[in-house]
């Protein structure tokens, strides 16, 4: 009978202490503010033209990890992709932007705790060009960030990686 009591305080002990650590390296581990620091167009200076395509890249705190950034353009979500990680780097992300109609544009990089935004205004397509048609956003459901998450970096919505 003696051997179940000091087998139970064993036991008690031993889960006590796994909870004292859990708990040190929870509450002991900095947490990094994951902000979008900067959002910009990368390509092109004004005046931008509808149907052209531009890059736009964001950038997050360094030292936050790999985050998930959604791009909007006029409040309709363009695309989203996870930062690309690099110890040492700042976390960037960039997809390509093409403007479907002229007039003022305000482009939103959001990454769930922080946004930032820009505006542009887009001048009407280029006499003797072809307008490119904007592509199908990814990246802008919960879904897809869980079925993406992992499988690439930031530069995928780029198609680079």
């Amino acid at each position: 009978m003696t051997m179940h009591i000091r087998r139970g305080r064993r036991i008690g002990w031993g889960i006590a202490g796994l909870a004292a650590s859990l708990a040190t390296v929870t509450t002991g581990a900095p947490i990094a503010a994951a902000d979008v620091h900067d959002l910009w167009v990368a390509t092109a200076t004004s005046p931008y033209y509808a149907g052209t395509d531009y890059l736009l890249y964001a950038s997050t705190t360094q030292g936050a990890g790999a985050r998930w950034v959604i791009f909007s353009d006029n409040g309709a979500c363009i695309g989203g992709a996870r930062t690309d990680a690099v110890p040492g780097y700042t976390p960037m992300v960039g997809m390509t932007w093409i403007p479907s109609t002229a007039g003022r544009h305000v482009l939103t990089a959001d990454d769930g705790q922080t946004t930032k935004s820009i505006t542009v205004d887009v001048q009407p397509t280029q006499a003797g060009t072809t307008p490119r048609t904007p592509p199908t956003p990814t990246g802008c459901s919960k879904l897809q960030q869980l079925l993406t998450t992992g499988s690439g970096t930031g530069s995928s919505a780029l198609g680079l990686g």
